[in-house]
């Protein structure tokens, strides 16, 4: 597997997350919030950190932790045997949610201005959508990432669909750009990890 998609965490994607990340990293002390973490398909084991420490540990998902509110990107790795390890971050609502070389069930990365209502809670509910290591066909591969570049195509719009809705600042126009720029983003990510995907018995 090449480790450029290995890493895969894409820079356009960071760079949405940095929009946020600066002057945004204060601490919501003694608040946490329940965070449930979803794989597709289940059995994978997730570990959730901030600032290079552990916050909570996922074995087997489904199944939820408490973690307390911040502005402060959440990292997250899963793994299961069979499939890629999924390695990415996740924003806090409203804000940037990035993934590398895995396929995330939720926002793709926008930023929403603090205008629209930025939280320090994280969305409650994470759902990843595992790569398999190995294709045992073409159509199989191609019948994966398919679903995967429509669903992500739904996921898109409902992202700009909800900064028309809530974004009340003066840069919506530029949020609904960069909307387009991380949607082309990622669907040129899901056709790159198509093409490397590996086919075996």
């Amino acid at each position: 597997m090449s480790p450029n998609v290995r890493g895969y965490v894409a820079l356009p994607m960071l760079a949405a997350a940095l929009l946020v990340s600066g002057g945004c990293a204060t601490l919501t002390k003694g608040t946490t919030q329940p965070v449930t973490v979803q794989t597709e398909p289940e059995g994978a084991t997730c570990t959730l950190t901030r600032e290079g420490s552990t916050v909570a540990v996922v074995n087997p998902t489904p199944g939820t932790v408490t973690v307390g509110k911040s502005h402060t990107e959440l990292g997250v790795r899963c793994v299961k045997q069979g499939y890629l390890d999924a390695v990415g971050t996740i924003g806090s609502k409203f804000q940037a949610m990035t993934f590398g070389n895995i396929l995330f069930g939720g926002l793709i990365g926008v930023v929403v201005d603090a205008a629209s209502g930025a939280t320090a809670e994280y969305e409650p509910t994470v759902t990843i959508v595992l790569v398999p290591a190995v294709f045992p066909t073409v159509q199989a591969r191609d019948e994966f990432f398919d679903r995967r570049r429509d669903e992500f195509r739904v996921e898109a719009q409902k992202v700009k669909e909800r900064i028309e809705k809530m974004c009340t600042g003066t840069d919506c126009a530029k949020q609904l750009r960069e909307a387009e720029i991380q949607e082309a983003a990622g669907l040129s990510r899901i056709e790159e990890q198509r093409k490397v995907a590996r086919l075996g018995p």
